[in-house]
């Protein structure tokens, strides 16, 4: 019996000879090849994160913003504020001007029955004595041009006074005068209720767009304020800025606040029913304004929120630079609006909680959102008609990271899932969704866009690339642009610069695509002769889209038997063909739409693509013997195997022995 070991080890030997040997797969990037004629990574010039250190402590030594000096007085029973506004206006801009544009919002605004508006009393010189300056009011334009005296070079200033009387709408809109005092609800909110400038850019020349009904129609420069309210005693105010002096007389009191630091504008809201809490978080007085009837939902959670909100996004983009933060309860048909220093949060959201019409987290959600702001729209502009989808999309993905961070959920505060919402979108609208235009040219998707698809998708940018690069992206973007005006261009560099890499393989496709992929099949093969399946996947819509997308997709490979021959993250770019090694004849492949691969779904359960149509090509060679059989039968034809040549050599051997005997 000294022969069978022998030939035990020649069986095994044998049996695994005939076992293909699976190669390891190289995980390729298509996308590189796909764009490599749009050459290096631009270089960018970091130069101005110097800026952002100098600016986070308050040193502004060298940089030159206007001035603006606004005083103003709240009317109690007309629901009117009678304003002085001096402007030292610097000119910033590369061409000379010869007149300015003011903003005159509260005239577009919603009302009931009474209108907003902004009367111009007088627009006069500095001098003494003061000289009237010729100004025109545009009231469809809702415009004031003021005309100046003297041409405004580039790097000169000019200063002039503006009086005027601003009436406050009584609807639920950004400014109003609304509640009754009775139920202890009323308030007045007084927001973009001045004429402010309006910005010169590069695409647009003067940005003379008025109020609008869709998504934010605001676009604001930095400027340093003074901010002075008369108010009637009884009066508690939040606004805009640190409350530097207060000074009664026994029926009024004027209030002087300044937010020390530029800021874009300057709002307050004042009632004789606010309930305030207050705390220090990193050094900033973080306060809560509520109404009596609120409390129950309000007292200490709302300041919470907010400071947790701060704590985090301090720690993941950069400096919150201003000493104050409100969190202010108004009345709007809306949930919430941002401002410098100051977030209000509707007194609606509260009321359709109660309701059950929104679900309880979003309460949190709203101030979360609004104070997540301060970075997207107020330290880093934007313009809001051209690009609100900029800092919609990331407040969005900021206040969906608060859930990750606090509550280990990414979509802990999405009612309906983004990605689900994204993924139907084309199925249930027909129509196609580019993030990268004006809120003009799609005014009917703005909430889709901004609010839902525009985070999704930087979100989908974290997955392709890793956590702390996105993260890391984010931040270089906030401080390469902080007090500045940024555009999608200008984010895609940060990434640029912090990846190394040109980025226009994702921003293209995803920000100007109109449709999403659609995958399927064109052909799977699989060769007995070699043991590999070929897979070709095409995308039914890049005939549709201008740009060709690349994302990673899990691909799995079954045989008859549920058994697993290959599970891999490959890069699909756009129509795609590759080839794996397999161990056996494959059965069935399945592109896997999980862990946020983005394609055109007809429904929520479709979150896959499979097919059973392989073609088979090619003869079985001695290294791919197997090529017809499971794996999962290879042990047992092995043992099957050393079993039948040990009974024939026994069976032989006894024989041989019988023979000698």
């Amino acid at each position: 019996m000294r022969g069978i070991p022998r030939v035990l080890i020649f069986a095994l030997l044998v049996s695994v000879s005939l076992v293909p040997i699976v190669r390891d797969a190289d995980l390729v990037k298509p996308h590189a090849a796909a764009y490599e004629s749009l050459g290096s990574p631009p270089v960018v010039d970091s130069t101005t994160i110097a800026d952002y250190h100098e600016f986070s402590v308050g040193n502004f030594t060298g940089t030159e913003f206007s001035y603006l000096n606004l005083s103003m007085k709240l009317n109690e029973a007309e629901s009117t504020v009678e304003g002085n506004l001096t402007v030292d206006f610097y000119n910033d801009d590369p061409v000379p001007f010869s007149r300015i544009p003011f903003h005159l919002y509260p005239s577009g605004m919603l009302y009931d029955s009474r209108q907003g508006n902004i009367t111009i009393l007088n627009v006069t010189t500095m001098s003494e004595p003061a000289q009237e300056m010729l100004y025109s009011v545009l009231w469809e334009q809702q415009l004031m041009w003021v005309n100046l005296t003297d041409s405004l070079l580039p790097g000169e200033r000019t200063e002039f006074h503006v009086e005027f009387i601003t009436t406050l709408p009584d609807g639920l809109d950004r400014a109003n005068a609304y509640g009754e005092d009775g139920d202890q609800s009323r308030t007045y909110t007084v927001s973009s209720s001045y004429p402010i400038p309006c910005v010169y850019d590069k695409f647009d020349g003067w940005n003379t767009d008025p109020y609008l009904g869709v998504g934010d129609p605001f676009y604001i420069d930095m400027a340093f304020y003074e901010f002075h309210l008369n108010a009637p005693n009884g009066m508690i105010v939040a606004a805009t800025g640190e409350l530097i002096e207060s000074d009664s007389n026994g029926e009024r009191t004027i209030y002087h606040f300044d937010p020390v630091l530029p800021v874009r504008e300057v709002t307050f809201s004042a009632s004789r029913h606010y309930q305030v809490e207050s705390a220090n978080v990193d050094g900033v007085n973080v306060s809560s304004f509520y109404l009596p009837n609120s409390q129950t939902e309000w007292e200490d959670d709302v300041l919470e929120w907010a400071s947790l909100t701060l704590t985090l996004l301090n720690e993941t983009y950069g400096v919150y630079p201003y000493s104050t933060l409100n969190v202010v309860e108004q009345h709007g048909f809306y949930g919430g609006m941002e401002y410098p220093c100051q977030v209000y949060m509707t007194r609606e959201v509260l009321e359709n909680v109660r309701a059950g019409t929104l679900y309880p987290e979003f309460l949190e959600l709203v101030v979360v959102h609004e104070v997540a702001h301060q970075w997207w729209s107020q330290l880093v502009g934007d313009d809001c008609i051209d690009w609100g989808f900029l800092d919609e999309g990331l407040t969005c993905w900021s206040h969906n990271y608060y859930g990750e961070v606090y509550y280990s959920d990414w979509e802990y505060l999405q009612y309906y899932r983004y990605l689900d919402t994204v993924r139907l979108h084309h199925e249930e609208s027909g129509a196609g969704s580019v993030i990268n235009q004006s809120n003009y040219e799609r005014p009917e998707l703005v909430g889709y866009i901004d609010y839902t698809k525009a985070p999704l998708i930087l979100e989908k940018l974290r997955i392709e690339i890793g956590h702390e690069k996105f993260v890391e992206s984010l931040s270089y973007f906030f401080k390469q642009n902080y007090f500045e005006i940024a555009t999608l261009p200008d984010l895609q560099e940060a990434f640029e610069f912090v990846c190394g890499e040109n980025m226009d393989w994702f921003f293209l496709p995803w920000f100007d695509n109109p449709f999403l992929p659609d995958y399927s099949f064109t052909g799977v093969v699989y060769n007995l002769t070699d043991g590999t399946v070929t897979i070709s996947v095409e995308d039914l819509n890049e005939v549709s889209n201008p740009y060709p997308y690349s994302q990673q997709v899990l691909v799995r490979v079954v045989n008859d038997f549920g058994g697993l021959l290959l599970e891999e993250m490959v890069w699909i770019n756009g129509t795609t063909t590759f080839s794996r090694s397999v161990s056996t004849r494959p059965s069935e492949v399945c592109l896997d739409y999980e862990d946020y691969v983005l394609v055109d779904l007809i429904s929520y359960d479709a979150d896959s693509l499979s097919t059973r149509n392989i073609q088979v090509v090619g003869t079985p060679s001695l290294t791919n013997l197997w090529g017809f059989i499971p794996m999962e039968l290879l042990p047992v034809i092995a043992v099957t195997g050393i079993v039948v040549i040990l009974v024939f050599y026994v069976l032989v051997n006894r024989r041989s022995r019988n023979a000698t005997w």
